[in-house]
């Protein structure tokens, strides 16, 4: 009888041991699923591109639209987990924007706008570095919401010209952010080592300066503070993560 009580004491020694290397404590007392364990790296990111061609294109108050244009952007990022579901990373991220307009306008009754030969072409890039925290939802190991805050610079450049005269006629400008930014989002595991995130920005405070050239004469630069706390579904990214580690 003792033989039995003590090897039953020791498999279930063993059971507790093995659950809490996958579950963390709450303050509780209860647990809740290792969605990330400790010294495991997660990396990842988005990419997108989009693009357009219209010709003689109408659309409501807009008419005779001759343009074509894209936008491209990548942001890789990686992250290390110091502990479980909590971790340090970094996100790098470059965009780049083109629109070349040769005509269009804009009527409204008696009022009319047009124009034409606009060309604009500008591109930035950014570096963030984060913590980020899961939280498992409902006892889940698959599925999670995580908070990314951290430190964020941005540095940009942008041209804003006529390309069809010839002539050295435009705006040229520099840009630079820094500030803090809190970015909420929500995370799945469709494959073990392989998950789909979502993320929003959420709030940030920010300070950013512009420096510009008009007709590489005219100088002039604009400051800019902000702090905000919104959900801003323009600013929505979709991505993959690849879990490095054992789960």
């Amino acid at each position: 009888m003792k033989r039995r009580l003590t090897l039953t004491l020791i498999l279930l020694s063993l059971g507790l041991s093995a659950m809490a290397q996958k579950e963390i404590v709450r303050y509780d007392g209860t647990v809740h699923p290792v969605i990330a364990t400790k010294g495991s790296w997660i990396v990842g990111g988005t990419a997108a591109f989009t693009g357009h061609d219209n010709a003689n294109y109408n659309f409501a108050v807009v008419s005779g639209i001759n343009s074509v244009g894209f936008h491209a952007s990548v942001a890789p990022e990686f992250c290390w987990f110091l502990q479980d579901n909590l971790g340090f990373g970094a996100k790098v991220g470059y965009g780049r924007t083109m629109l070349d307009a040769a005509s269009g306008s804009v009527d409204f009754g008696s009022i009319s706008l047009g124009v034409k030969d606009y060309y604009t072409i500008s591109q930035d890039l950014s570096l963030t570095a984060f913590m980020r925290y899961y939280i498992p939802i409902a006892d889940s190991e698959r599925i999670a919401m995580y908070v990314d805050a951290g430190l964020q610079g941005v540095w940009g450049h942008s041209k804003e010209s006529d390309e069809h005269t010839g002539a050295v006629v435009g705006t040229w400008q520099d840009k630079w952010k820094a500030g803090l930014v809190v970015n909420p989002g929500i995370m799945a595991y469709f494959s073990k080592h392989v998950a789909v995130f979502a993320s929003l920005g959420m709030a940030g405070l920010c300070y950013g300066r512009v420096s510009q050239v008009h007709n590489q004469v005219d100088e002039g630069s604009r400051g800019s503070f902000s702090l905000s706390y919104m959900l801003d579904l323009t600013s929505l990214n979709i991505g993959l993560d690849f879990y490095i580690g054992k789960r």
